[in-house]
């Protein structure tokens, strides 16, 4: 059926685009003829000459609706014209309305019954209408006109086909084979029919048909092969699969028959050992080994395991690294192996070939900004904004990778950007107004932070990270101490035993002046964090020096200095035996 819709198709673009000076000169020597017999009508049929001339002339340039008019206009002068009818069907069909295309296109053929042109046209338009019996009877018309033209017995087979009338189309392509002889698509396409009428001896017969006049026919042999496996005669196929490697044990097709054998058979080991191969082959074309691989990719059901489909991917990648789609699957199975950065790398390579799938680029940017990756996060989120500039995640992304480099007044100008691109969605609104904040932080604009702050926590209030944070800045900068308690409790409430956030409330209470309280509790942290945290260790010396126990405070001043994590002031602190605010 392939073949047939092929010489068809051909036969119709060389029948409607023929040098359109060629068909003026027709029709002008038609008409020529016609004026010489009628010298009576001269006048109408020079101006029947004129009028077609130009309406083919408008034609010809695209006007449509001038043509139709003038056109019509010769109809009136001569209706009886096939050739005027025949180019109003060209112009409605062109038009895309098959109806009235028809109505024209039979009237040319009930004026010149056997022009072949009139005739494939009208076929045609049957076609475009679904009429396939009616296009079917035509083309059998012009095949008995025109014997020597076999592109019109593809046609009818594709016509036949096309009504379902199955044993009519294989009556005319063994007619076809009668005089080209064996072919191997006419041998599939029988096959095909045969397999679809369920008669499995023809289906067998014509693929034997074909081996036979072709013994090394790799695609005959490999669909009898196919064949014979679906109908439960694994025998048969494995013979004749042998027989295939024994021909060109190369060849990828080959090697993808015995994949197909294997997998059905459930011998999955070598299945897979042949689809590595058909990977790598270049016989097998690129779409259809992508095929397989995706649909083994995200069968539920594969029975290979992910380090094997890697390995597919991998080897397919070998010969079309160009393959977003293959691309993008290898990175998704790294990250199930947790190998981000050799994901990440898959990840970005499909996405320089398509930029569009924005779930690839939420993957990729979240895997750079949580492993800290801060200057991939930042070029990443740029790229991405190229093709996405309306996705708010992207400016988060970016802001927050901007505020860990500390570059704050650039981490500011792309949040504002992406905050105003939220809607309806108080939880990432919030998220861009504690980013905000912290970009106003760390310029030291403090009071302008905790406005944000406030407004990130007013559409989200469980936030705990904020909750902590928050508190902690406002005890650092002693103001509205109550509030910085009132957090840091809420935080507490839900995390008692978090020594972090024990550290920030002990903090708030050596603020606030209540040192016993705060002595409590950051030797709770203390114990709690195992003595890690040099902040902690600084912070509990700071309050035992306040309930005037020096030397103890030194003692944890030292420890302190010790982790490397300390503020500024402890060397001083040590060094003056005293406390530094």
């Amino acid at each position: 059926m392939d073949l047939g819709a092929q010489v068809k198709n051909n036969f119709f673009i060389k029948l409607m685009t023929k040098n359109l000076k060629i068909i003026c000169c027709f029709i002008a020597l038609f008409f020529t003829q016609k004026v010489s017999s009628q010298k009576d009508d001269v006048l109408d049929d020079r101006a029947f000459v004129k009028c077609l001339i130009d309406a083919t002339g408008a034609k010809v340039s695209g006007d449509f609706y001038s043509a139709d008019s003038l056109y019509k206009k010769c109809l009136e002068i001569n209706p009886k014209s096939g050739v005027v009818n025949f180019e109003l069907s060209g112009i409605y069909l062109s038009l895309n309305q098959p109806h009235k295309a028809m109505e024209y296109a039979s009237a040319a053929v009930i004026i010149d019954p056997r022009n072949e042109w009139y005739l494939a046209n009208l076929a045609l338009v049957y076609k475009e209408n679904s009429n396939h019996l009616e296009s079917a009877e035509i083309f059998s018309k012009l095949s008995e006109i025109k014997p020597d033209k076999i592109s019109y017995l593809f046609s009818l087979t594709e016509e036949l086909l096309n009504a379902n009338k199955y044993k009519k189309a294989l009556k005319v392509l063994n007619k076809i084979e009668e005089k080209i002889g064996i072919s191997e698509d006419l041998s599939i396409q029988k096959h095909q029919i045969y397999v679809f009428l369920r008669d499995k001896k023809k289906a067998i017969n014509e693929l034997s048909k074909l081996v036979a006049f072709s013994p090394e026919n790799i695609r005959g042999l490999g669909l009898l092969a196919e064949y014979y496996q679906n109908i439960n005669k694994a025998n048969e196929s494995k013979n004749l699969l042998d027989k295939m490697m024994l021909i060109d044990s190369s060849n990828g097709l080959v090697r993808l028959s015995l994949f197909q054998f294997y997998h059905k058979n459930g011998e999955f080991i070598k299945a897979y050992s042949e689809l590595l191969y058909v990977m790598r082959s270049t016989e097998v074309e690129n779409n259809l080994k992508k095929q397989m691989l995706l649909q083994i990719s995200y069968d539920e059901k594969s029975p290979y395991n992910i380090n094997q489909i890697c390995e597919l991917a991998e080897s397919y990648l070998k010969s079309d690294f160009k393959s977003s789609e293959v691309l993008l699957l290898l990175g998704n199975l790294k990250m199930h192996q947790r190998k981000e950065d050799t994901a990440c790398f898959y990840i970005r390579e499909s996405l320089k070939i398509n930029p569009l799938p924005f779930e690839a680029w939420t993957q990729l940017i979240s895997s750079t900004l949580s492993r800290n990756k801060l200057e991939a996060t930042i070029k990443d989120s740029k790229n991405a904004l190229e093709s996405h500039p309306n996705q708010p995640f992207l400016y988060l992304a970016l802001g927050i990778a901007l505020n860990q480099k500390n570059k704050f007044e650039n981490a500011i100008e792309n949040l504002k950007k992406g905050k105003n691109l939220v809607f309806n969605n108080s939880f990432l609104e919030s998220d861009f107004n504690q980013q905000i904040g912290d970009s106003y932080y760390g310029i030291k604009k403090s009071k302008i932070a905790f406005d944000y702050y406030e407004m990130s926590l007013a559409l989200n209030p469980e936030n705990i990270n904020l909750l902590n944070n928050y508190s902690y800045y406002l005890a650092l900068e002693k103001v509205n101490l109550e509030r910085a308690k009132e957090l840091i409790l809420k935080v507490i409430d839900k995390f008692p035993e978090n020594s972090t956030y024990m550290d920030t409330y002990g903090w708030v209470m050596f603020q606030i002046g209540e040192y016993e309280k705060a002595e409590q509790i950051l030797f709770n942290a203390v114990i709690k964090d195992g003595e890690r945290s040099g902040e902690i260790l600084e912070h509990y010396g700071d309050v035992l020096f306040k309930l005037k126990n020096k030397k103890k405070a030194i003692t944890f001043w030292e420890k302190a200095k010790a982790t490397g994590e300390h503020s500024n002031e402890l060397i001083q602190k040590i060094n003056e035996n005293k406390f530094i605010e």
